[in-house]
């Protein structure tokens, strides 16, 4: 769904840039692109939402430059017009009719700094809960927002995702953030963990 920054308990959402990988895509003319999808790290919603993350490499066009890092699909429930829905999911999940498909890349750096996070902050908080109170961990990185917050006994993990557009390449952007957010998923944050860690290890 579009991003609401506003909502409740939880701080603004903020992205800023592009990642190198992107960039890489964008500036150069030759290159290869290698998609691995024996790994899929996963969340769903319970309205049938979901976000899929699995390894990636980009390959100049002579094999001197390599950047590895993460793809992470999302597909959600478009809300109003000015999406465009896609329908080629290729080797990850495929998804009921009327949903949208957009993704983002998360560099081999920044891949580092988001299993730091989650076992510093997510994992050692599953089990904790506050009374009138409400505290949320936050992981940026160029085109994520990632957070997990306990609002009393509720827990939620939030992930806001740069819009690209269809096709990645800013062409049908609604130039809103894309939000997906599950509750009832929080426990598979360590099934989570040990998929992207696997992928983190591999990368050169």
């Amino acid at each position: 769904m579009l991003a609401n920054v506003a909502s409740f308990a939880q701080v603004q959402r903020a992205i800023d840039g592009s990642s190198v990988i992107r960039e890489q895509i964008k500036q150069t003319q030759e290159f290869n692109f290698f998609r691995d999808w024996n790994n899929i790290a996963k969340f769903e919603s319970g309205v049938g939402e979901s976000v899929q993350v699995f390894p990636v490499k980009y390959e100049s066009a002579d094999g001197k430059v390599q950047l590895h890092g993460l793809q992470m699909y999302a597909f959600i429930k478009p809300e109003g017009t000015s999406f465009k829905v896609s329908t080629n999911y290729s080797g990850v999940g495929k998804y009921g009719k009327g949903m949208v498909q957009r993704s983002i890349f998360i560099d081999k750096d920044d891949v580092g700094r988001m299993i730091t996070f989650i076992e510093r902050d997510i994992i050692p908080n599953l089990n904790k809960s506050f009374k009138k109170q409400s505290k949320e961990y936050v992981y940026k990185c160029r085109e994520m927002f990632f957070s997990f917050l306990i609002d009393e006994k509720e827990l939620r993990i939030t992930m806001h995702l740069t819009d690209y557009g269809p096709y990645g390449d800013g062409r049908g952007s609604t130039g809103e953030e894309i939000e997906f957010w599950t509750e009832s998923q929080v426990d598979e944050i360590p099934i989570f963990l040990k998929s992207i860690k696997e992928a983190y290890s591999k990368m050169k």
